[in-house]
């Protein structure tokens, strides 16, 4: 090896190191956020929603006290009542070798919140085997879309 490799290969590991550490103080930043909003929001139902173009009983989420989940989620703290979620929700899934990005139009669905309980809402692949993979652990759903091609839920 010659001492300009050497240098190569120096220099990018320190850059993966400096990456690397900065990457998880952010994750961490991020997760500690989202434990005091939950925290902070004891006393109403959480919702994380897997989507983008999001709108909390028809207005923005500038009304509604908001924070980025650990997994790039949106976080909502909601009132406890019946509320109504739009957006827009997509996924991938991979068949085979090739990878299909699905993308839904606007979907709106209602949603009853009780204060202390957490939600999720994104889009999820059907699979039957699903239910008896988490023995029946899996949610419940509140809207079931089909398409030609694929099915999805919002749970």
């Amino acid at each position: 090896m010659t001492t300009q490799t050497i240098m190569i290969i120096a220099v990018v590991a320190v850059v993966w190191a400096v990456a690397f550490t900065v990457m998880l103080s952010m994750g961490k930043k991020r997760e500690n956020s989202e434990k005091k909003f939950n925290e902070d929001n004891r006393d109403k139902g959480v919702l994380h929603i897997y989507g983008k173009q999001i709108k909390v009983d028809g207005s923005d989420l500038v009304n509604v006290p908001f924070t980025t989940g650990k997994d790039l989620e949106t976080v909502v703290a909601l009132t406890p009542g019946q509320h109504t979620i739009e957006g827009v929700y997509q996924s991938t899934e991979t068949v085979g070798t090739k990878t299909r990005n699905v993308k839904t139009e606007k979907v709106s669905f209602d949603l009853s919140v009780e204060a202390g309980h957490s939600y999720s809402a994104g889009m999820y692949f059907y699979l039957p085997r699903r239910e008896s993979y988490y023995k029946g652990q899996t949610g419940k759903v509140v809207l079931k879309f089909r398409s030609l091609s694929w099915r999805a839920l919002i749970i």
